[in-house]
């Protein structure tokens, strides 16, 4: 039984080995090609989880130097911006300017910086807030119907509370107090109850 075994084992032995060398030029490629791809999705995983530690790491320091000097340190940020164009953190960077105009009551630097933003803007959350954004500031440079305009492209049912509000001190702005009022009232029918008391006084100004 031993012997039997044995032979028996050197014969499979021996009919593998033919069969590897009939076929195993191929499936040798084929485990490299998938250890390549393996390897290669890992390692591709691997570097875009380190580039975006990076991106942050240099995102945060640039802009602790940038609110502690907006000025003297704009630059970085430009370089930032332009060095991580295809980064959320890049829209990011454009925000914290757009701020910064603000505090200065700069709303054509405010306009142009969040219209840059919404460019490069690959992430639908971003767009929505700077679509948002960039209707408040177009409502503050008095140009209602461009405001009106990219609200309307705001479709997240997320914001529509604040997009109905701000459609409405839009439409009071322009002097059309019905739709202002249709607006206001839409806004307060889905507000929570501590919003409706801020929605009632817009309501009593028309």
């Amino acid at each position: 039984m031993s012997d039997y075994l044995n032979k028996t084992e050197e014969k499979q032995f021996e009919e593998v080995k033919g069969w590897f060398k009939e076929n195993g030029t191929p499936i040798l490629v084929a485990i490299i090609i998938a250890c390549a791809a393996t390897f290669g999705w890992n390692f591709w995983k691997n570097h875009q989880i380190e580039t975006a530690q990076q991106t942050s790491a240099t995102y945060q320091n640039i802009m602790e130097s940038y609110l502690q000097d907006p000025s003297k340190n704009a630059p970085l940020v430009e370089k930032f911006i332009a060095d991580h164009k295809d980064s959320s953190y890049a829209v990011f960077a454009q925000l914290e300017e757009a701020k910064q105009a603000v505090e200065k009551a700069d709303f054509a630097r405010v306009k142009s910086v969040l219209e840059n933003a919404l460019a490069v803007a690959s992430d639908s959350i971003l767009q929505t807030v700077i679509r948002f954004r960039l209707a408040a500031v177009d409502y503050q440079l008095k140009h209602y119907d461009q405001a009106l305009t990219m609200l309307a492209q705001i479709q997240d049912q997320v914001w529509e509370q604040r997009k109905l509000v701000l459609s409405g001190d839009i439409l009071a702005a322009k002097g059309d107090k019905d739709a202002a009022k249709s607006a206001y009232e839409k806004a307060k029918d889905i507000a929570p109850a501590q919003d409706k008391a801020l929605i009632d006084v817009r309501l009593n100004n028309l």
